[in-house]
């Protein structure tokens, strides 16, 4: 690829993966650093290039800066002489195999990425590729009638991003020249930057009649790119943070605007949850406006940047972003959301999914649950051994894509193409079903608690059912699941369920609870409660223990005399007073869990004892094992009536 915009919001990152402390810096290698840091590539690989000796951080610093660069020969050159040194970090093999596919050699980068697995085996980049390590062989399987084209109105610059806009007509993102005689341009690339374009689509799905699209969105610095609700009237923009119309940093913020009068763009607002301590960008709408899926680079992701899905509320407050979990991202980079005209499928961009080299586009379908299916490659020929991304298309099968591949005319190009395959043929979806009634009376049961759990029993999905007593969660093919009901004053119930035994993609699971034969002191006191357990240094409660807690409320509610005694401990680990405190928290956050579902706060005992009262030898001065320490991170339950 060559310098691109498009990874600005991954670009701060890399500036920290210098590997050479400065205090042991020469001048020279200082100079080169300071011009990584600041994403002056072709500066920087001059300044590397001159140093007689190279150290493995200068080898894997000048791949990079030649990546970015669109050196795909040198890059790869590079990552061998940091290979060679035996001084590289898995990243360093993961880099290097995703450089082989640009370079189309398939077959070495399914080697190196074996490698990366047995060094990363819990890598989800590694866990995809072992899935199918020959993936590319059918991906490679072009579509003879599908044709891509270059469009007319490409320059030199970077043209990407088209979004339908009404009227029959595209907006897209270019750092073409303006014409201007005093142009600002980017560091990051020395083009101009990113304004927002609109142009006509043509009978034969081309481009047509550009110009600028709104001197009030587009200002000094990047203004691009853009996403419209299906009426045109509502806009969120990725910009640069403005500070008194002067560039703040190179960080991105997501800025919403209205169209007044059909004519007037309002001036645009910054989404609250932008923070000047990572990006926002990217964002697709839905057709009513009121989803966003967009890309960030926030703490607590999965890798260099993750798409994440915000609902806008009757108030139009956006609510607080929620990460798409690990069915969609990787350690990698997932970029260009993008939704389908009628809101039923995601596309969207990922160098950490198998694919054919660079950014490869895969489809997700969103389920009527709002969660999305696992994502497929879209293979070739939208797909190539470089950037390829931001893909919308019509009904009829034409759309536009945007990639720098190779044969186009500048830096990203905007393709056309039609007659594209129905890749929703290729997309499973399953479900699991039923009804949860009463085992005597054959009816079906309200406000019955049902629980998906995964294979290792973490939380996925809660149902509360309704007079019907349906329940329903929509789950991935081929995996295996548990399902756990609960209802007041009815006996517990679970099931396993591997999807993969079923022939339906549409699995039936009824459950009939229960009633206990007697409510008596003796059956309350038969019941063993088991332990839970925390993180370390953590006092929340985990995904899987509040479904035991779950069975404890339940059955306390089956026997309201119940009194129960809540007694938290710590490990070893940490000072006494600290860790006392920590108990208490742990003791609290069970309490607080018990009452805000429904149980009186007179029927719990609230106590906590730090780290007193070990259940293993793990006391101060002895080492122990992480799962010797976990079995005193714990909170016990005791049944007071009992005694």
């Amino acid at each position: 690829m060559k310098k691109n915009t498009k990874y600005t919001l991954v670009l701060i990152m890399f500036s920290l993966l210098l590997t050479v402390p400065v205090q042991a810096q020469s001048l020279k290698l200082k100079k080169a650093n300071n011009y990584y840091q600041q994403f002056a590539y072709d500066k920087a690989v001059k300044a590397y290039e001159a140093l007689k000796e190279k150290t493995p951080g200068v080898y894997r610093n000048l791949a990079k800066s030649y990546l970015m660069l669109g050196n795909i020969n040198k890059a790869e050159q590079y990552y061998v002489d940091l290979i060679a040194t035996n001084q590289y970090q898995p990243e360093d093999v993961f880099d290097y195999a995703s450089v082989l596919l640009m370079d189309k050699k398939y077959d070495e980068a399914a080697n190196w990425m074996e490698k990366f697995y047995k060094l990363k085996p819990n890598d989800l980049r590694a866990k995809a590729f072992m899935e199918n390590p020959l993936y590319y062989r059918d991906l490679l399987k072009s579509d003879p009638k599908m044709v891509l084209t270059n469009i007319d109105i490409n320059t030199k610059f970077e043209d990407f991003s088209p979004v339908f806009y009404k009227n029959n007509q595209v907006v897209f993102a270019s750092s073409r020249d303006n014409g201007y005689v005093v142009t600002k341009k980017w560091d990051g690339n020395l083009q101009p930057f990113l304004d927002l374009y609109v142009a006509d689509i043509t009978d034969g799905n081309n481009l047509t009649n550009v110009s600028k699209f709104n001197n009030v969105v587009n200002k000094k610095y990047h203004d691009a790119p853009a996403t419209f609700n299906a009426n045109g009237d509502y806009m969120i923009i990725t910009r640069n943070i403005y500070n008194d119309s002067k560039l703040k940093d190179n960080k991105l913020w997501l800025y919403e605007t209205f169209l007044i009068d059909n004519q007037y763009w309002s001036e645009p607002k910054p989404i609250y949850f932008n923070s000047d301590n990572f990006s926002n960008g990217q964002a697709t709408l839905s057709p009513d406006g009121n989803t966003m899926y967009f890309v960030s680079d926030r703490p607590g992701g999965y890798g260099g940047t993750d798409i994440y899905k915000s609902v806008r509320g009757l108030d139009g407050r956006w609510s607080e972003p929620e990460n798409l979990g690990d069915k969609i991202n990787t350690e990698g980079n997932e970029m260009f959301p993008i939704y389908d005209a009628k809101g039923d499928y995601l596309f969207y961009s990922s160098n950490g999914l198998p694919g054919l080299g660079g950014l490869d586009i895969f489809v997700s379908k969103i389920k009527h649950d709002g969660s999305l299916t696992k994502p497929i490659n879209l293979g070739a020929p939208i797909n190539s051994n470089r950037d390829d991304f931001s893909l919308v298309y019509n009904t009829d099968g034409s759309g536009f894509i945007s990639s720098n591949r190779p044969g186009g005319k500048g830096d990203d190009d905007i393709y056309s193409f039609k007659n594209m395959p129905k890749y929703n043929d290729k997309i499973k979806e399953c479900y699991i079903s039923g009804i949860v009634s009463d085992k005597e009376t054959k009816e079906p049961l309200i406000f019955a608690k049902v629980y998906l759990l995964n294979d290792k029993g973490q939380k996925i999905k809660e149902f509360e059912t309704a007079a019907d007593g349906k329940y329903e969660f929509g789950i991935d093919c081929g995996n295996a699941y548990q399902i756990y009901v609960l209802r007041e004053a009815y006996d517990d119930s679970h099931a396993t369920i591997d999807s993969k035994q079923f022939e339906t993609p549409k699995i039936v699971k009824n459950f009939a609870l229960k009633r206990p034969l007697s409510l008596g002191k003796n059956e309350m006191c038969d019941h063993k409660i088991t332990p839970i357990y925390y993180d370390l240094d953590k006092f929340f409660i985990r995904y899987k223990d509040k479904v035991s807690l779950d069975k404890i409320i339940s059955l306390m509610n089956k026997f309201p005399e119940m009194k129960l005694e809540v007694s938290s401990y710590t490990d070893s680990r940490a000072s006494k007073p600290y860790n006392v405190v920590l108990s208490k928290n742990r003791t609290m956050s069970v309490i607080k869990y018990l009452t805000d579902h429904g149980i009186d706060k007179n029927r719990l005992v609230a106590k906590w004892f730090g780290e007193l009262y070990p259940v293993n030898a793990c006391v101060d001065g002895v080492k122990c094992s992480d799962e010797e320490y976990q079995q005193n991170r714990r909170t016990e339950f005791k049944i007071l009536n009992c005694q």
